[in-house]
């Protein structure tokens, strides 16, 4: 987009490829002085995809058959309403495919991660679930960011980002995860029912392996599995439980893998 002195928006382009239009919607000197670290590249500004509306204006842009605020709505507002923008030029990812959202998510298991969430000037609340401390049982931990109420028990987690309420069983070995957790815990009775009916409980089962891999909530992963994607095709899995995008294993919602299932190329 291109913004005048005063940040109000004069021109947007949804995603050119031109090189020339590129290059005309550079930024000058009045908006680098603005940004905090402006270097020396030439740069132009990209929509962060958040936007305030004033509810007036957003109910009548609304009112038309365009849907896509980047491609119609905001594009057919130039000229007639005013728009400013806000220069950020800090800490942002786009987490729209999947490689995007799990290098974003391990990054921060990094010794110096690129966002710092120890800030004790800029501090980032959570959502105050008044869960108990995370219980590490005997395990092996390497660059691993755990969140609130997990439980691993004589495990490896190398690498791995797990989400809250995650259990991870006796002698599991996790390398390059983003395990995002359950919703809730699982109680003796259901633990009891899952042993009746043979089904995992939530969470990566005892002596399973898990590498390069999305596990989204409430998967429930059985004994001595193997789940790794080294060397199988992308797009592995089309349409089901378990697939390969960008070259990560996901693990959908409320999966269950039988125990000892094998997924390795």
């Amino acid at each position: 987009m291109r913004i005048d002195d005063n940040l109000e928006i004069t021109e947007f382009v949804e995603k050119p490829t031109d090189p020339e239009v590129i290059q005309g919607l550079a930024v000058g000197e009045s908006v680098r002085n603005k940004m905090h670290d402006p270097g020396t590249k030439d740069y132009c500004l990209a929509s962060m995809g958040i936007y305030v509306f004033n509810a007036k204006t957003l109910i009548a842009a609304l009112a038309t058959d365009t849907t896509d605020f980047g491609k119609e709505i905001i594009p057919g507002l130039l000229g007639k309403e005013k728009m400013c923008s806000y220069v950020f030029d800090e800490y942002w990812e786009d987490i729209g495919t999947v490689k995007a959202f799990f290098d974003a998510n391990l990054s921060l298991t990094d010794e110096v991660p690129p966002f710092n969430f120890f800030d004790e000037e800029a501090k980032i609340y959570t959502r105050a679930r008044l869960l108990p401390a995370s219980k590490l049982n005997s395990c092996k931990v390497n660059r691993s960011v755990v969140s609130d109420g997990c439980i691993v028990t004589n495990g490896c987690l190398d690498r791995c980002s797990l989400g809250v309420r995650s259990v991870v069983h006796s002698g599991a070995n996790l390398k390059d995860v983003v395990m995002l957790g359950a919703d809730s815990y699982e109680t003796v009775e259901e633990l009891s029912e899952n042993v009746a009916v043979g089904r995992p409980a939530i969470g990566v089962g005892p002596g399973s392996v898990v590498k390069h891999a999305i596990l989204d909530k409430n998967v429930r992963i059985g004994r001595n599995v193997v789940l790794d994607p080294t060397g199988l095709p992308d797009h592995f899995g089309e349409g089901v439980d378990l697939a390969i995008r960008d070259g990560v294993l996901i693990v959908c919602k409320n999966v269950v893998v039988p125990d000892d299932f094998v997924l390795k190329g």
